[in-house]
């Protein structure tokens, strides 16, 4: 049997229990656990634990005993400050020892410490939940009522929340009701403008979409994008790719340009272009797409975002107005050539009528030699319209721009005069460019007697060259320009300047505010159209009052090499070596077919003449093999004169061709560039410039036939 235990013991244990139990109320099986190591504690003979519900748990001997000591001990949960008891624990002991009373005392000493202990904490606990945990439930549960439309909710807290609230939570509630009335007040500027911007986009027709480059296929698209490609939003994104699409609407696409612009992208580019696409209904739109690439850290762009908007309505305005501006420089040109023109032709008739009225031969010789010499102010017109129109002959070859300005200064300080100065271009050599001299240097000369002329009384002509690199930027900035590298020849003067409409058709070919007889108005005409036919361009930049900047840029040359210049042929020819020489003669037109065959026997020539291209062919079937080719360029039926020189080289695989042209064509002259090993005689010439390219050609075959023969010959 156990020893009787001390009923103060069987108190603290209880007391303990209780507390252990409260711990562990909501677990039977640690509870259970619990009451069995009370059992197995010195004089314990059962334990039991009674919840409110009904329900016991018990552990050891209970009943039987009426002797048996027990103590007892309420288990449960303080909730708001008050006290709940859950259930009782009763431990049993065999019998009240003697001295209990000590015990149960102390037993009362350590649950009134705990007592005071568990009071203090739902205190505190109580504390807390007014003033800080209620509060933020209150402002979360009012934050999620809130609804995401509407900002001028206000957080609204109950009396007591308010009277207890703590003062952080205070400034927080404050700021969050300042930040309320701040978007209240904003949102609907807002609101205005987000419906402005929608009009605005509605108004200018434009549309948004999202093309992926790697799969080609759009990934997004508005239905005012679609609209502009004629089509609904599933048929443009479920196309299969952008190939599709572009083969049914663009028109005149061109991949050599396209591959340009996926380049331009990948490389983080925008590109700006505008298509000509063709609708379901047979109508043509201009559709201008601008396309920004969204670019990835260290990555090629995937993505890129298309604005469109269409600019049917521009492009034909503007093509009209291109027409216009057309017509009207047509006009003038028309009219500045008839005119100057029908001078010459009143001098050159004038003189020759004078010249057969003439008994004196020196009186005669002066009206021949005025005659002669209005022919040549005619063909110097020619060149100025050849000129701007892009289709002279040039003879390019790579020349270093600051040594060709350099020498020129002589003849520049003479055609401005002593009253103005010149600063000469300083700092290091230029790049090197490919452009025709002669061409080059008259360009430059008609830009100086301009500066002259608007500077009577004096100034400056500032002469610049620079090396300039043209990036898509800034070509888009220049009309008529291309990305690439340049050598800027630049000529500014100090002088009088151009209003704005005099700088508009400063380039129109005969527009001039000279009085007459001052100038032609084909200077800064034939610059243009010599500048483009080079593969470059040209700007004005003019200020009234102020003066006048004109720039010339010429694309650079990929060699670096300077050819040698120095064994230059001599424009006399000598009559012994024409003496013999057999020329074959094509010309078209009888009497210059006269002309010309007259001029080359009086050099010694052997002449052979022909009309056209087929009967030149009948006639090299059984004639001598010639010296010289002499062929016009047009010339009547199938064959012109390229067609009929290609075809003699079987012939005559030895002879010399010099085309004779008063307009030579891109097709026939590579872009008005000279084919190599062909020479080029501009109409009219004189008879010493005939003897001389004659001259030219007979030397050039006299050292080609000296040359050592190769493996193959």
């Amino acid at each position: 049997m156990a020893a009787r235990p001390d009923p103060r013991r069987i108190d603290v244990l209880a007391s303990i229990g209780s507390a252990r139990i409260t711990s562990q109320i909501e677990n039977p099986a640690l509870v259970q656990s619990t009451l069995e190591e009370l059992v197995a504690s010195d004089g314990l003979i059962g334990a039991r634990a009674a919840y409110a519900d009904g329900q016991d748990i018990v552990v050891g001997k209970i009943g039987g005993d009426d002797d048996a000591v027990t103590a007892s001990a309420p288990f449960g949960s303080g909730q708001n400050g008050t006290s709940e008891p859950l259930g009782t624990l009763t431990l049993y002991g065999p019998a009240k020892p003697a001295g209990s009373q000590s015990l149960l005392l102390t037993l009362l000493i350590v649950l009134g410490i705990l007592a005071c202990l568990l009071f203090v904490c739902l205190a505190f606990f109580a504390l807390l939940n007014r003033s800080v945990l209620r509060p933020l439930d209150e402002m979360a549960q009012e934050l999620k009522e809130t609804e995401t439309s509407r900002h001028d909710h206000s957080i609204r807290f109950s009396e007591n929340t308010q009277n207890h609230m703590t003062g952080p939570l205070r400034e927080i509630a404050a700021l969050l009701e300042t930040k309320g009335c701040s978007l209240c007040n904003s949102d609907p500027v807002s609101d205005q403008q987000h419906h402005h911007l929608a009009r605005t986009v509605a108004i200018a027709q434009m549309g948004y979409a999202i093309l992926d480059i790697e799969k080609k296929r759009f990934i997004s698209c508005d239905p005012a994008f679609a609209g502009l490609l004629d089509r609904e939003v599933d048929d443009v994104l479920n196309s299969e790719s952008i190939e599709t699409l572009r083969s049914d609407l663009v028109l005149d696409f061109d991949e050599t340009e396209s591959a340009a612009r996926r380049e331009a992208i990948i490389l983080g580019k925008s590109v700006d272009e505008t298509y000509r696409i063709i609708r379901h209904s047979g109508e043509i739109r201009y559709i201008r797409v601008l396309m920004n690439p969204v670019s990835r850290p260290g990555q090629d762009p995937q993505i890129v975002e298309l604005v469109g908007q269409d600019v049917t309505e521009q492009r034909l305005a503007e093509l009209r107005a291109n027409q216009a501006d057309r017509i009207s420089t047509i006009g003038n040109l028309t009219g500045g050539v008839a005119h100057d023109f029908n001078n010459l032709l009143a001098i050159i008739s004038g003189n020759i009528e004078l010249a057969a009225l003439a008994h004196a031969p020196k009186e005669r010789l002066e009206y021949i030699d005025n005659a002669l010499t209005a022919v040549a102010r005619g063909a110097a017109l020619t060149q100025q319209l050849l000129a701007f129109a892009r289709n002279q002959p040039l003879s390019p070859k790579i020349i270093g721009a600051k040594k060709l300005v350099t020498d020129m200064l002589p003849a520049i300080r003479a055609a401005l005069g002593p009253k103005i100065q010149i600063v000469e271009p300083d700092g290091p050599e230029n790049w090197m460019i490919n452009a025709d001299a002669a061409k080059l240097e008259t360009c430059l000369m008609n830009i100086v007697g301009n500066a002259a002329d608007a500077m009577p009384q004096g100034g400056t002509l500032t002469i610049s060259l620079s090396n300039r690199d043209i990036d898509s930027f800034q070509a888009r900035q220049m009309p008529g320009s291309e990305p690439g590298e340049y050598v800027c020849i630049e000529l500014a003067d100090t002088g009088t300047g151009m209003s704005r409409a005099v700088a508009a058709k400063a380039f129109d070919p005969f527009f001039t505010t000279k009085n007459v007889g001052k100038g032609t108005g084909m200077g800064l005409s034939m610059v243009l159209g010599f500048a483009q036919q080079s593969g470059g361009f040209t700007s004005l930049h003019t200020v009234q009052g102020r003066g006048t900047a004109v720039r010339i840029f010429l694309p650079r040359a990929n060699s670096t090499v300077v050819p040698d210049t120095s064994d230059a042929m001599a424009t006399e020819a000598p009559s012994d070596l024409l003496k013999g020489c057999h020329v074959l003669l094509i010309e078209d037109e009888d009497q210059l077919r006269l002309l010309y065959a007259t001029k080359l026997e009086s050099f010694g020539c052997k002449v052979t003449q022909a009309s056209t291209g087929e009967k030149t062919l009948e006639l090299a079937r059984t004639m001598d093999p010639p010296d010289i080719i002499l062929s016009d360029i047009i010339l009547p039926g199938a064959m012109n004169g390229i067609d009929t020189a290609d075809a003699l080289v079987k012939y005559f695989p030895d002879a010399t061709v010099i085309f004779i042209s008063g307009f030579s064509q891109n097709a026939a002259v590579h872009n008005g560039m000279l084919a190599m090993g062909r020479m080029l005689l501009q109409k009219p010439f004189t008879r010493a410039k005939l003897a001389a390219t004659l001259f030219d050609a007979i030397s050039q075959r006299t050292t080609h036939g000296n040359l050592p023969e190769g493996p193959n010959d």
